[in-house]
């Protein structure tokens, strides 16, 4: 999905913490090598964001246009993800030219499968922002906790805000899941993901229907559509219900470890 730019003049400047996130992805290859390090990708927002700093950043540092097909770009997939998700994680490896890995469980078990079969990764970047849940105290560069697989985080969007995403996504015509389209605000899987109900209004018909995710004003709610028991409105009666199913999942996204 490519983004329009209408209204761009309410998002903020994106300079100061764009320099920084690059600063610190340049840091980290200079203090590893590249097969060294791996990008932990979901197809959120914040990850894909990620991403095309560090594609960016890398093209420089070894003078290549294709330099994507060497990053070791991990997805890990949610239990029950959403189809959109699905197409746009392909839509990305393509964009990119990327040879993703696939992987799936919970975060430690996922990370511990991962250094067991790529015994040389050292570091690994994410996508983690200071507003997200626990990540307030996190610094750029920091350990895994000792009860973790041992390996060092790599976070250079610890200082942008929900708003500096989508600034850089609407300046730079990144490409992002359509379910932003749709009035989702954060993603997770199937079962407790919505549209942000803080982006619901009614078109000129009557029925209840959703801002993208930029337009949403207070980003304290960022996480409101968020949690098995949201219920979203729709057509202003009733509630919202997910219709996006797994079972029309790509095969060559289900099986095998690359896609």
């Amino acid at each position: 999905m490519q983004p329009t730019c209408g209204g761009m003049d309410e998002l903020p400047d994106v300079t100061d913490v764009l320099k920084e996130a690059e600063q610190v992805i340049r840091q980290c290859f200079q203090t590893y090598a590249l097969d060294e390090v791996f990008l932990c990708f979901n197809g959120g927002k914040d990850c894909t964001v990620l991403l095309d700093i560090t594609i960016s950043v890398l093209k420089d540092i070894y003078k290549s246009c294709d330099i994507g097909k060497n990053l070791k770009v991990v997805y890990i997939r949610t239990k029950g993800p959403f189809v959109e998700i699905e197409k746009f994680v392909q839509e990305i490896k393509m964009y990119y030219g990327l040879t993703l890995k696939v992987t799936e469980g919970e975060m430690k078990e996922t990370l511990q499968r991962l250094l067991e079969k790529d015994g040389i990764l050292k570091a690994g970047l994410m996508g983690t922002r200071r507003s997200d849940p626990y990540s307030e105290n996190l610094q750029f560069v920091q350990k895994t906790d000792a009860n973790w697989p041992q390996i060092m985080r790599i976070s250079p969007l610890l200082n942008w805000s929900y708003h500096h995403i989508w600034s850089y996504i609407l300046q730079r015509q990144v490409p992002y899941c359509s379910l932003y389209d749709k009035g989702y605000t954060s993603i997770g899987s199937t079962t407790n993901t919505w549209p942000n109900p803080a982006l619901a209004h009614k078109d000129c018909f009557g029925c209840v229907t959703y801002h993208p995710a930029w337009r949403l004003s207070d980003a304290s709610l960022e996480r409101a559509g968020r949690g098995s028991s949201v219920k979203a409105p729709v057509n202003g009666n009733g509630t919202y219900h997910n219709h996006s199913l797994t079972s029309t999942i790509n095969p060559c996204i289900r099986n095998g470890d690359v896609l």
